[in-house]
């Protein structure tokens, strides 16, 4: 797929909802920027929740600082990025190209099936429900995982229109990896209640004795403490694609064991050795039950297993960004993502002017301040526009009235761990606010931009 200079890419995401797959939206809508391509959020209603048009985004969401539309150009040289859950969109749009991202092979099934269901007995009640079917096109093809990729080139997509474009686990699995005691897990199983409760039902009775916690009704924080504190996390689900809790489960030190469903059937997707991937008939569960037992008396061993795994996941976000790059025939080089560091002041904006005048392209992109980084917290200045919940700084006489967004440091944080902030500029710094920038954002030297002016 080819990108022009005035092209838009829309990546359609459901709104004001947490889950697998809007996260994933959001990562390539934040790589695509640091590619430097106009990339948006197209939000979408969902069924299951409360729409808020007038702040689709979801709580969890706001530190990607992604922008957004609730509808598009549908122009030639733009792009739109769909997923099953909403292939009936395809037939709404006229002009735009096309692509349609595999995230969740299974659910597009179980969707279509529901729709021709809900027709029986009454065929004649209205027009059905039109869903994207594998017919000769120009509409290229992403998989999210191996999975996915055999089930389209199976309903007969060449190889030459199907690209790879996986995902990557949030920032605070990745950076926390590296600090798991493995000596201090209990001898605990844990289970998503939502994923193959049946067979884990059978498992729990056969082993009453085993100390099984189910993941329900938990922030992502509370599931990241219990992750971390846990032996092994079980999934019997269908594994529509590369979920997201195994990998997780495997970076919080977990030793994962899955069923044959879906993607845990291939050694891509889920490549762990075949002694944790077993059937679901009466005769395999006991097996289930045995090597529990083993990964509780003989952890390291069993957990060292999994390295490979682990390594894979790791490296996840970095291939992220070339399977991306590739997909779009873009070099993977990230712009200049600078932040002034010292809060909104007239150091700040002094700064702001400098670099303008150095190397417009270094001109600000964020600027970190805890006081008015919100709508909330604005100070009504002349100054200081709201933007999609947003504050932004500006100045006519700055950059041209370039706007430069305001974030908090914490977000400033998970920006620089993204990618899509490098640079943090001080202007005549004082050795203590160099100390606190390092150990806010623990920043390499060569990003750190520091202006010393007499």
């Amino acid at each position: 797929m080819k990108i022009f200079p005035d092209t838009k890419v829309y990546m359609i995401c459901p709104a004001n909802i947490h889950s697998g797959g809007p996260e994933l939206c959001h990562q390539l809508v934040s790589q695509l920027i640091q590619f430097g391509v106009d990339a948006y959020l197209l939000y979408m209603p969902n069924p299951n929740v409360t729409f808020n048009p007038d702040n689709p985004v979801d709580d969890f969401y706001v530190k990607y600082h992604c922008p957004y539309v609730l509808k598009i150009e549908d122009a030639p040289h733009n792009i739109l990025i769909l997923n099953e859950s909403a292939n009936w969109i395809y037939f709404e749009v006229k002009h735009i190209q096309k692509i349609f991202w595999w995230m969740s092979v299974d659910n597009y099934v179980h969707d279509i099936a529901d729709i021709i269901k809900s027709f029986e007995g009454d065929a004649l009640r209205e027009p059905m429900t039109k869903f994207f079917y594998f017919e000769p096109d120009d509409t290229e093809h992403w998989v999210q995982s191996a999975y996915a990729f055999q089930f389209v080139l199976l309903n007969g997509v060449s190889k030459e229109k199907v690209h790879v474009v996986e995902d990557y686990v949030s920032q605070a699995f990745l950076t926390h990896a590296d600090k798991i005691d493995i000596s201090k897990k209990e001898n605990a199983v844990l289970f998503n209640p939502k994923k193959g409760f049946k067979v884990t039902k059978k498992l729990v009775e056969l082993a009453p004795d085993i100390h099984w916690l189910p993941i329900i009704n938990l922030t992502p924080e509370q599931v990241q403490i219990l992750l971390e504190g846990s032996k092994v996390y079980i999934d019997f689900g269908n594994h529509p694609g590369k979920d997201r809790i195994p990998r997780e489960a495997a970076l919080s030190g977990c030793v994962v064991i899955t069923g044959k469903r879906g993607a845990a059937a291939n050694d891509t997707d889920i490549n762990i050795p075949a002694e944790f991937k077993f059937g679901e008939t009466e005769a395999d569960l006991p097996l289930v039950i045995e090597k529990i037992r083993d990964v509780f008396d003989n952890f390291e061993a069993n957990h060292a297993k999994q390295n490979d795994y682990r390594a894979r996941i790791l490296d996840d976000k970095s291939r992220f960004a070339k399977e991306v790059a590739a997909a779009f025939n873009l070099k993977p080089q990230r712009k200049n993502f600078v932040a002034l560091a010292q809060g909104l002041s007239k150091t700040s904006i002094m700064l702001a002017d400098f670099i303008y005048r150095m190397n417009p392209e270094h001109f600000p992109t964020f600027l970190i301040d805890n006081r008015f980084c919100t709508s909330e917290n604005s100070d009504e200045s002349t100054f200081i526009k709201t933007i999609q919940n947003t504050n932004y700084f500006y100045s006519k006489k700055i950059g041209g009235g370039q706007p430069i967004m305001i974030i908090s440091a914490e977000d400033a944080k998970f920006l620089y761990l993204e990618g899509r902030l490098n640079k943090f500029a001080l202007f005549n710094p004082t050795a203590e606010e160099i100390d606190l920038i390092n150990k806010i954002f623990n920043p390499a030297q060569e990003d750190l931009m520091i202006v010393n002016i007499e």
